[in-house]
């Protein structure tokens, strides 16, 4: 009966009609996101109310927020900390109360701010971070609007109100820096006028207020944990104690995360180094270091042993990757997953594929091909008990 379900289960294709971005699943760009669809439809046919859902990639949130959705426990894991934030942030409901208070936190950025262009001595202290080419990424006036508001956030006692306005944070640091856009990594000239970070600021809170008091008047009040952590490890979780996973794990070879997030990393005050140093099948490993297909396999082989030790005996894992080019050759990561998982006691039940070259939106057009899927992936567990 299972099989059944499985083979007539519909996944829409991403670009479809349906939309991905209600509720707060637009609430931060993030690079290779997946749609919201298909966590929604696998938690809901593989799992009960009250299970536990994983994802070991958990990029921003996409799965935890339809596990909560669901009322199913969920755990996000990532080794990227910009991740982490907006996947708390997304998943975290907050009441109008918290959001009031708001107001009167921006009206007391925005007299500092003009308190700043007057050269009069602010009400709060702030600090620029320092790190390589500030000066060529970011206008003097917009590092210290950034920086203004930044030192606001930080006096905020509430963690959950605090993560929300660092995600809004977050989504506006490459809008108002020079760097041309979050998927072109050049610096453009853009004249950024005085009061602009301050406003783009305002109108992201304004845009997510309605979505999260949307979410959290819907959402469950399942618990859902979010670690900084790498997916190769998860000592910490328990054996047997999943109920299903579902993730995207990076394409190999397509993007760098921590470039995609760097200035975000750098103004947060993390450390984009360890970021760097932990990423799976970046193009920082595949292209400028030179490594082969086999360092990526070998990551996700470990990655498989941990998703096998935590997932219960005869439960699925769903896993959304795409085909990499590595040196002009294509690797057809269904192919590759379903190696790695046989040697895991995973056994493929179904394959959806489609085309990717559609949907490739990527720092350099030069990695995309058009000969490149992308796969839906479903695997049971038979281990035994």
């Amino acid at each position: 009966m299972e099989t059944e379900l499985i083979e007539n289960l519909s996944i829409p294709e991403p670009n479809g009609k349906e939309s991905t971005t209600y509720l707060t699943h637009n609430f931060h760009t993030y690079p290779a996101k997946f749609i919201p669809q298909i966590p929604r439809a696998t938690i809901r046919l593989f799992t009960n109310e009250g299970d536990t859902v994983l994802d070991p990639f958990g990029g921003c949130g996409t799965t935890l927020v339809e596990a909560k959705l669901s009322n199913r426990k969920g755990i996000g894991v990532d080794i990227n900390p910009i991740a982490v934030l907006v996947s708390r942030s997304k998943t975290t409901k907050l009441t109008k109360i918290q959001l009031d208070s708001i107001k009167y936190l921006l009206f007391n950025i925005k007299q500092d701010i003009k308190r700043y262009y007057k050269n009069e001595k602010l009400k709060i202290d702030y600090s620029i971070p320092e790190f390589n080419n500030i000066n060529h990424w970011f206008e003097e006036k917009v590092k210290h609007e950034l920086a203004i508001i930044k030192a606001y956030i930080d006096s905020i006692k509430d963690d959950k109100l605090k993560n929300y306005l660092f995600t809004a944070f977050s989504s506006i640091i490459v809008t108002v820096s020079n760097q041309e856009s979050d998927t072109r990594f050049a610096a453009i000239k853009k004249n950024i006028k005085p009061f602009r970070v301050f406003f783009e600021f305002s109108n992201r809170l304004e845009k997510m207020q309605e979505r999260i008091l949307g979410f959290s008047e819907i959402a469950s009040n399942s618990k859902i944990e979010v670690y900084q952590k790498d997916s190769r490890d998860l000592s910490f979780l328990k054996d047997n104690s999943i109920d299903h996973i579902v993730t995207s794990p990076p394409y190999a070879n397509t993007y760098d995360y921590y470039l995609y997030h760097k200035f975000r990393i750098f103004w947060l005050g993390y450390d984009v180094k360890r970021v760097q140093d932990n990423e799976i099948g970046s193009r920082n490993s595949h292209s400028s270091k030179k490594e082969g297909i086999e360092t990526f396999e070998n990551h996700l082989n470990l990655c498989f042993k941990e998703m096998r030790r935590v997932l219960k005996p005869k439960k699925y894992a769903v896993i959304v990757i795409g085909d990499s080019v590595i040196r002009g050759n294509l690797i057809k990561a269904d192919e590759l997953l379903k190696e790695i998982a046989k040697k895991n006691n995973f056994s493929l039940v179904r394959k959806i594929s489609y085309n990717l070259s559609k949907n490739s939106r990527m720092f350099n057009p030069r990695f995309t091909n058009k000969d490149k899927e992308e796969h839906v992936l479903f695997f049971v567990n038979e281990k035994r008990d």
